[in-house]
């Protein structure tokens, strides 16, 4: 990535990365070692072209304002009415010499043409630097998590699979949406289904956390597309008619070049800044012409056609004015005409669109008649208003169609309309609302929709009678289940979150979070945030770590299961004690857990018995992953394949509580069986 590509430049790249490594907290590195690591930036460059096409694309078109031909015609316009005004002042021996009125009319257009020149330039550069600001800011998160996964690739091998923990600060170990907590093979399944049919309507099923935004948004900036991907996140509180004018605005949105619909918020609210610079430019230009006039006044009149500064001033103040009324009277013209006037471009259709979305129509007509002979007479009048009406729900859905068939038709490019977060709507049943309101827009030529919907909201929806067959199974051409991570990519999850993270540690919050990439990260805070709580003499051991987070997490589950069965005596005593047991850190989870009678996982629990019921596989878990991790290893020993099929078969029985029982026993049976092969060929 040596050339320059669309407004983000090696050499910017570079900068940037030698300010994080020079001055971040965070990532401040061996200087002897930057050139290093800004090679291994630049090498992986286009991961951050790819997330940041569309910022890259606003600084693109902001730079390349200037090398327009038409501002080399203004300015040589300017400059022919500077030499007109310049000759008035010349010798007399110069063959051709301007009249005053001559002089007057060129100085009047030299000064608008540099004040519109002015304008211009200050508009331009402004959105220049909004745009690289953006810019930036948008570059931050992503080059951070690279520069740390390059950091990590270069360290050596006794450091990177040290059993001790080196990361003591980790802001980015939060939910950033970042691309690297989507499993690469979920998307590849939903990019293939999309890519290989004319229109579908798909479903993603998956907990809550498991990445399922993020892969919408992972289809807007995937280029290879070529589609126009809008993602809308489904209002808490449900009305059919304004969900469909949401999904409407953000096609329109959408649909217009990067950034400009931004832009056009922007211009909907001056500063108050700009408006008082205004002011004060207005004030002066008054000021200067009450001088001039003065001026004026003691001036001897040379000719008749002499105007003389004041006329000069008058002229070119007069010049301005009918300037600014023609302008405001043809961007008036032009907004009561744009929704009546057929779009040739999808700019032009998106921008109709936004406006039918933000305004109300009124038509007014009226009609006068007077008839007056000698003075006397009679006249009359009448006058018809007319205000359009709101939409019905099932006319916005037909005027959301029509939009998609006008976007399809103009543009070329196939739609796709991503619905997120349909289980947080407040009644679960409004979510199958949702998907019937849409149900009219499926399966149009070139248009895709996609939907989420948690596992935890499906199974609501069977639990309050909801017919999920019919609702579901009918609306959606496929549900594809967002599964978890796999050991690979929660590697390079971490390694991009947080620097000089063991792998040892990663091979610890893999098993213990199961690969979905929210525990996966909330595990890993903990390593670093019980780590800055160690006492004085203490090391951060995978040992230790591992043991006290997981007692800790263990702890709150015990806690939460202890407050959802205050009437059973029975489970109540021997949660109490197994508690209490927890405390004591000398004796092994595993032993421990194998000691306690705890309540059994029945085929069929109410919601309040949950938690007890997936409490003795969960402990089990916790007990293998104490066992497996509380010895020391070699780098070598950690990298075996035996290591690796313990810490997934730990993981995929992690992730398969809640399921049903017969199905956790068989997991977690294979996790003992893969836990034992490991432990004994070491």
């Amino acid at each position: 990535m040596r050339r320059k590509i669309d407004g983000l430049s090696s050499d910017e790249l570079a900068r940037t990365a030698l300010e994080l490594l020079s001055n971040d907290p965070e990532l401040r590195y061996d200087p002897e070692l930057h050139p290093q690591v800004i090679d291994g930036v630049r090498q992986q460059a286009d991961q951050l072209t790819s997330l940041l096409a569309e910022e890259i694309a606003v600084v693109g078109e902001a730079r390349r304002v200037w090398r327009g031909p038409w501002i080399f015609v203004a300015l040589t316009l300017l400059l022919a009415s500077l030499l007109v005004l310049g000759a008035g002042f010349l010798d007399e021996a110069i063959p051709f010499r301007p009249g005053a009125s001559d002089i007057t009319f060129s100085a009047g257009l030299a000064v608008l043409g540099i004040l519109a020149l002015a304008q211009w330039w200050s508009t331009s550069r402004r959105r220049r630097r909004v745009a690289e600001r953006e810019l930036r800011t948008a570059l931050m998160p992503p080059l951070r998590a690279l520069v740390r996964l390059v950091i990590s690739q270069l360290q050596g091998e006794e450091v990177r699979w040290s059993n001790t923990l080196r990361t003591s600060k980790a802001p980015a170990l939060v939910e950033l949406n970042l691309q690297d907590t989507v499993p690469s093979r979920t998307y590849k399944r939903l990019r293939a289904f999309i890519g290989e049919h004319e229109s579908t309507a798909t479903g993603l099923a998956g907990a809550r956390g498991a990445g399922k935004t993020t892969l919408m948004r992972q289809l807007r900036l995937d280029e290879a597309l070529d589609c126009h991907v809008a993602v809308i996140s489904a209002p808490v509180q449900y009305s059919a008619g304004e969900f469909t004018r949401l999904i409407h605005a953000e096609l329109a949105q959408v649909g217009l070049k990067p950034g400009e619909a931004s832009l056009i918020r922007d211009r909907m609210a001056v500063p108050a800044l700009r408006a008082l610079l205004r002011t004060l430019l207005a004030s002066g230009l008054v000021l200067l012409i009450l001088i001039l006039w003065m001026y004026d006044k003691s001036r001897p009149v040379l000719n008749a056609s002499d105007l003389g500064w004041t006329g000069f001033g008058a002229v070119a103040l007069g010049a301005l004015l009918l300037g600014v009324l023609l302008s405001w009277g043809w961007s008036l013209s032009r907004g009561r005409t744009k929704l009546l006037v057929s779009p040739h471009t999808t700019r032009e259709l998106c921008l109709q669109q936004l406006e039918f979305l933000r305004w109300s129509t009124t038509v007014e007509r009226s009609a006068n008649t007077a008839v007056k002979v000698g003075g006397t007479g009679f006249e009359g009048g009448g006058k018809l208003s007319r205000t359009e009406r709101e939409f019905t729900p099932a006319e916005s859905v037909q005027a959301l169609r029509q939009f998609v068939d006008q976007l399809l038709a103009l543009s070329g490019k196939p739609v796709i309309i991503c619905v997120d977060e349909l289980d947080k709507l407040a009644d679960p049943g409004e979510a199958v609302n949702a998907v019937n309101g849409l149900k009219d827009l499926f399966h149009i030529a070139k248009a895709h929709f996609v939907m989420s919907v948690s596992t935890d909201a499906l199974h609501s929806f069977a639990a309050r009678g909801v017919p999920v067959r019919d609702v579901f199974d009918s609306a959606f051409d496929t549900i594809i289940p967002v599964g978890p991570l796999s050991l690979e990519e929660s590697q390079t999850l971490v390694s991009r979150r947080a620097r000089d993270f063991s792998m040892v540690f990663v091979l610890f919050c893999h098993a213990w979070s199961g690969g979905h990439a929210r525990d996966l990260i909330r595990t890993a805070r903990s390593c670093v945030e019980l780590k800055r709580e160690l006492k004085d003499g203490e090391e951060a051991t995978i040992a230790l770590l591992s043991r006290r987070v997981l007692r800790k997490d263990l702890c709150e589950v015990v806690d939460a299961t202890i407050e959802k069965l205050r009437d059973s005596e029975a489970d109540l005593d021997r949660l109490l004690a197994f508690q209490e047991a927890l405390e004591d850190e000398s004796v092994a989870l595993y032993d421990l857990v194998g000691a306690t009678d705890l309540p059994s996982d029945p085929a069929t629990v109410t919601a309040e018995a949950q938690p007890a019921a997936t409490l003795a596989p969960y402990a089990r878990i916790a007990g293998l992953c104490e066992r497996l991790f509380s010895v020391a290893r070699q780098p070598a020993d950690w990298r075996t394949e035996a290591m690796s099929k313990a810490v997934v078969a730990l993981a995929d029985a992690r992730s398969s509580l809640g399921r049903h029982p017969r199905e956790v026993e068989r997991k977690v049976k294979r996790a003992v069986d893969a836990c034992a092969v490991a432990e004994s060929s070491i």
